[in-house]
């Protein structure tokens, strides 16, 4: 065994990855996003609640709740008049949680007999729980100062033994069932791997194989190559939404409450932007390992923690909160769960489809530019 012939060849292979910029930064950039977005985006607290206060009738004693929580850190608190408002707030997920005050709390408050109404958006059960014992834990701790009593034990006696009784209820999953929040998710990872993860790596093998050579010398467009590289996984993308939506429905016992038509325009939006994302990466790449490594990178990761699927977006960092508007899964998340659990919620559903379809546009885009007739 010969040293100088190794160190030879070690220099060499030095050489080839600084003149690589690809790998570098996979070996350094690569663990300091994933780090970076895991510790910030990975977190089960919940921060930043939107709630809705109901107060028909202004006294001193709503002002005392509404103070509380907009005192709180855990909650962001707007107060309306009437009911219907604030329904209409949770059906457009403005807000998360709604407290309904009585029309005659000053009176209640003195005749010791008070019942509050506490409805949480319950798309996310295991949020919807936590928000709903935030909001039960602050009314807790005020009701001795309305009913103008001090329990002399520090953890009190229940609330209903004060005259202060708290009902609450689950909209869009009254069960808490947790499939009700993970198939949508799912759907979601899904057409994210069918659309980019697999276009990526197709498009890249015919890049190593050099397939795309005889394309090119034909009369057909960049665009009209593209178009034809998307169809086919367009349709299989199709048919695993369609079985994914089958089995999600039948075993699961999903609800699909908004129109099917909609939903399935929807997911067609989605899916071509997925397409497009998958055809930019293996035109930048065009080698097989980079385009995967890359898709998983910038749509397979963010799918999972920036879209709202399984951690709360209002709970993250403001840094990560913006950047999750550049996330095309957070509206297709969105969408989803509006069109399943809640229904055609009109301004919600043209908020999420618009900003697909700029996604979808921008991608074809930028990979039409990428792909020029030439190698």
């Amino acid at each position: 065994m010969s040293l100088s012939r190794i160190f030879a060849l070690m220099g060499k292979e030095f050489r080839q990855l600084v003149r690589d910029p690809l790998s570098i930064s996979m070996g350094i950039l690569l663990p300091i996003i994933l780090l970076l977005i895991c510790g910030y985006g990975i977190s089960t607290d919940i921060r930043n609640i939107k709630m809705a206060v109901v107060v028909p009738e202004p006294s001193r004693e709503a002002n005392l709740i509404i103070s509380r929580f907009q005192s709180n850190g855990f909650f962001d608190s707007v107060t309306v008049r009437s009911t219907r408002e604030a329904e209409e707030l949770l059906h457009r997920h403005v807000v998360d949680t709604c407290l309904f005050l009585p029309h005659d709390l000053a009176k209640k408050c003195k005749e010791k007999n008070v019942e509050l109404l506490v409805v949480v958006n319950a798309s996310n059960p295991s949020p919807a729980f936590l928000k709903k014992g935030y909001i039960q834990t602050v009314l807790a701790g005020i009701a001795p100062q309305l009913l103008s009593e001090t329990p002399s034990d520090p953890s009190g006696s229940p609330l209903s033994g004060m005259g202060f009784t708290i009902h609450t209820r689950q909209w869009f999953n009254e069960e808490s069932r947790s499939a009700y929040s993970i198939v949508p998710g799912i759907i979601v990872i899904i057409l994210t791997i069918i659309g980019a993860l697999l276009t990526s790596m197709v498009m890249a093998r015919e890049y190593e194989q050099g397939n795309l050579e005889s394309m090119f010398v034909t009369p057909m467009r960049s665009s009209e190559i593209l178009l034809a590289k998307m169809t086919v996984n367009f349709g299989l993308g199709m048919v695993g939404l369609g079985i994914s939506l089958f089995i999600g429905c039948a075993l699961f016992g999903v609800p699909m409450r908004g129109n099917p038509f909609i939903l399935i325009g929807g997911s067609c939006i989605y899916l071509i932007v997925a397409l497009c994302i998958g055809l930019l990466i293996s035109s930048l790449t065009k080698n097989q390992f980079l385009a995967v490594s890359g898709t998983i990178i910038t749509t397979f990761l963010p799918s999972y923690i920036l879209s709202g699927f399984l951690f709360e977006i209002k709970s993250m960092p403001p840094f990560l909160q913006f950047l999750t508007n550049f996330v095309p899964a957070r509206y297709y998340v969105d969408f989803l769960q509006t069109s399943l659990l809640v229904g055609d919620v009109w301004p919600n559903i043209l908020k999420n489809l618009s900003a697909l379809t700029l996604f979808a546009v921008l991608f074809f885009i930028l990979a039409k530019v990428k792909n020029p007739k030439r190698l």
